[in-house]
């Protein structure tokens, strides 16, 4: 549960839906290199220390050391800072993920069961639990630009300080509009991109979205804080 959690509290500073179009990795933002990229690590920041909360529609493709793609799914995620997130995975099966601000509740609808762990725990070895604070993005992540070709985005590359992270690096594609495009890069080669339409950032988000409340009849695993 630790890696998937991780997975979907890093997507959420994503902002447009780009579809694979073949069965092998897309390529990334570029080699890390030194640009002129002063302004996209100001909108990165910003996004880090500013956003309260945030919605929006997602896809997610997972691929293998060998660049082959192993899981597509598609989705809606919900963001309120600090530490509420739900994210809804609609197809090609049907989870939810809600962090209620103390618990991370996982719920695989197919199956009939629910895991509950408190989010200290849940988090404990994911840099994702950053995300739900409002820090400055250099005191989370050692910060790098890229250079892309054929690319309109300003590219970053983010690799956590902590050593024992489920995630060795972050590439985060930024537009005047704010985060666009993320991949993220696992110790097993496993590559995750995950790309965001129709972000709606600081909205009104109705409290229930981040409550969780186990439906009967399925079987619970852990107890909450």
């Amino acid at each position: 549960m630790k890696k998937l959690v991780a997975t979907v509290l890093l997507a959420v500073s994503l902002m447009q839906v780009v579809q694979a179009e073949s069965d092998t990795a897309p390529a990334t933002g570029g080699q890390a290199a030194a640009t002129s990229s002063a302004d996209g690590r100001a909108r990165l920041n910003q996004f880090f220390t500013t956003v309260n909360s945030m919605q929006s529609v997602f896809v997610q493709e997972v691929y293998d050391d060998k660049g082959k793609l192993k899981q597509n799914s598609k989705g809606t995620v919900y963001l309120s800072r600090p530490g509420k997130f739900r994210w809804e995975y609609a197809a090609p099966e049907s989870h939810q993920i809600v962090a209620d601000g103390k618990n991370v509740w996982v719920y695989d609808v197919e199956l009939d069961q629910v895991t509950v762990k408190p989010m200290t725990q849940a988090l404990s070895a994911a840099p994702v639990g950053m995300l739900l604070s409002k820090q400055p993005v250099e005191q989370q992540f050692a910060v790098e630009p890229m250079e892309a070709e054929n690319s309109k985005l300003s590219w970053f590359r983010l690799k956590p300080h902590k050593k024992d992270s489920d995630f060795t690096t972050m590439d985060l594609g930024m537009s005047d509009q704010g985060i666009q495009e993320m991949v993220l890069g696992d110790k097993f080669g496993q590559q995750t991109y995950i790309h965001f339409q129709g972000m709606k950032l600081d909205v009104n988000i109705d409290a229930s979205r981040f409550k969780f409340t186990p439906p009967a009849n399925v079987d619970v695993i852990g107890k909450p804080s």
